[in-house]
This record gives structure tokens, C-alpha cells and sequence, in this order.
């Protein structure tokens, strides 16, 4: 299945409430959902590696150790 992108202007209208979305296709409708899925797996996937990232106590003492060094 090939998704294509909504462009930022879409979008735009779409958040401004100038665009309903019944006015969009379905394949528009689906392409913007697959766009929230990927986004919220992307944010989740981002928000684990921080966490685990900031409560690592080695990569606590790196940091401390390069912010010492300058």
C-alpha cells in the first residue's frame, strides 16, 4: 500500500478548521492517519530512548565529565 505524504498547507487548513474533513478523500483521510500512527510511534520510540538515556548512570557521568571539561 502506497501512502502519500499531506502537504503542510493541507494541513493547515485542515487544523484551522477552513478544510472539514469530509472534504478529503478517503485516500487523504488515510494517508493523515497513517501520518498520526508513524508520528506517535516516533514520538513514543524518542521519549523511551531519552528516558532510558537520562537514567543510564555511565551516560550521567559522561555528561557531567564534558560539562566539566569546558
Amino acid at each position: 500500500m502506497s501512502v502519500t505524504p499531506i502537504d503542510d498547507r493541507m494541513l493547515e487548513l485542515f487544523v484551522s478548521k477552513k478544510y472539514h474533513w469530509n472534504s478529503l478523500s478517503p485516500e487523504e483521510q488515510q494517508s493523515m492517519a497513517v501520518e498520526i500512527m508513524k508520528s506517535r510511534l516516533l514520538i513514543k520510540k524518542m521519549n523511551t530512548f531519552i528516558y532510558e538515556s537520562i537514567n543510564d548512570k555511565e551516560i550521567q557521568r559522561e555528561y557531567r565529565s564534558l560539562i566539566c571539561d569546558i
